[in-house]
């Protein structure tokens, strides 16, 4: 790629030039998916950058817009990666600028692929609300995608939409706690695997599989059925039948955490510690890739599902001994969920940690224990309020409640 460039110097053939740098591009993108990492899409984002340098709406409109998608496609996967939600936000405008050239009437091939990266990127900026507005607007923008792609005439872009809605649709659905949206969120992941068969295509079977786990431990919560954390569990085993650690370790990881998560929820039915015990050894595992450079976010999921899992298994073996390791697991998660990024997240760590103190002064940490425990669930209350999440607010109230009156008997 380098000789390409050097062989089509800006000062002589600009427009060459500028689609070297788009192809470079893709070529970084594409190495990003094999190497985790931030460095390759940041020299892909330059890249694209330089090329709009060049390619400009007025003097070139259908390579401007093909760019303006490529960026947005760089964009989202960065901001992802990297809990960046500017730059998601920018992957948005990019693709609603591809979409201004990019018309259904014209170009109605480039028209559905950019509303379904539309609908990705609407995806990315939801992760930090808790409305279900955008949550709408993307699936919206999806189902404007498979108006075009159709199963029978593009069947891998019909399967992505697919899979992208059955994400909308699972985030809809543990927000609202509505469990027929996540039926239609596993409905759409099952059809997906109409195109996504193992033997073509194992990497995205394996996909459709981790998807789908994720949201039938969801539908084990909404529902109150254990049964679903069982399905959830063979899914993502399935998933791991293709996710290697050596091939694909973050998607080896991912799953190890979600099957640790699911873990953490069927023990509250049977408290079995030896399932809270594979619930922690899999997010361990998870760790070994996910780490706080590269993927924040789902190292601080992991964090605190350790810490949620240790603080339980104290409970049922109705010990201590647990509770120093869970305490460093949730302050852990601090360094990613602030109170000024992200508030929800941050309310339910210090509710977490109120948790810990609540329960070493249960094992006799005496008078301080009580207080530090009553400061944690207010500083929660107030987080959930300023997210403007108000449900756990009349548990952490209750919570507050007992904690006073123990420490009134002291």
């Amino acid at each position: 790629m380098r000789a390409t460039l050097e062989k089509r110097p800006r000062d002589k053939v600009p427009l060459d030039w500028a689609s070297s740098q788009n192809n470079l591009g893709l070529a970084l993108y594409a190495l990003s998916e094999r190497e985790p990492g931030g460095e390759h899409l940041a020299r892909a984002e330059a890249a694209y950058r330089l090329a709009l340098e060049e390619y400009t709406r007025q003097k070139t409109p259908v390579e401007w817009a093909m760019v303006e998608n490529n960026l947005g496609n760089t964009l989202v996967t960065l901001g992802i990666q990297l809990n960046d939600k500017a730059r998601i936000n920018e992957a948005v405008d990019a693709f609603r600028a591809a979409l201004e050239v990019r018309t259904r009437d014209t170009f109605p091939v480039s028209w559905a692929t950019s509303r379904l990266n539309l609908g990705n990127a609407l995806s990315g900026v939801a992760r930090f609300d808790m409305g279900t507005g955008t949550l709408e607007e993307a699936a919206a923008a999806y189902d404007d995608a498979l108006t075009v792609f159709t199963k029978q005439r593009f069947p891998m872009d019909w399967a992505s939409a697919q899979n992208n809605l059955g994400s909308i649709y699972q985030t809809l659905g543990q927000r609202t706690r509505d469990a027929s949206r996540l039926e239609q969120s596993a409905a759409a992941f099952q059809a997906a695997r109409q195109v996504y068969v193992r033997r073509k295509f194992p990497l995205d079977w394996a996909m459709s599989y981790y998807n789908l786990g994720n949201t039938l431990q969801l539908l084990g919560g909404v529902t109150d059925k254990p049964e679903h954390y069982s399905e959830a569990i063979a899914a993502y085993r399935e998933a791991l039948r293709e996710y290697k650690r050596e091939t694909n370790p973050r998607q080896w990881a991912l799953t190890q955490a979600g099957l640790g998560s699911t873990l953490h929820w069927l023990s509250m039915s049977n408290a079995d510690p030896r399932t809270l015990q594979d619930s922690i050894a899999a997010r361990r595992a998870a760790l070994e890739v996910l780490t706080i450079e590269t993927a924040p976010v789902d190292w601080a999921n992991a964090q605190n599902g350790i810490g949620m899992s240790l603080l339980n298994l104290g409970n049922i073996e109705r010990t201590g001994k647990y509770l120093d390791n869970a305490e460093a697991a949730f302050t852990a998660t601090l360094k990613v969920f602030t109170r000024e990024s992200q508030p929800m997240q941050w309310a339910f760590e210090q509710n977490n940690l109120g948790d810990i103190h609540w329960n070493r002064a249960s094992y006799g940490g005496g008078k301080p224990e009580y207080l530090k425990a009553i400061a944690f669930f207010e500083n929660a209350k107030q987080g959930f309020t300023e997210a403007g999440y108000t449900i756990p607010i009349p548990l952490t109230d209750q919570k507050i409640d007992l904690v006073k009156q123990q420490l009134a008997k002291k």
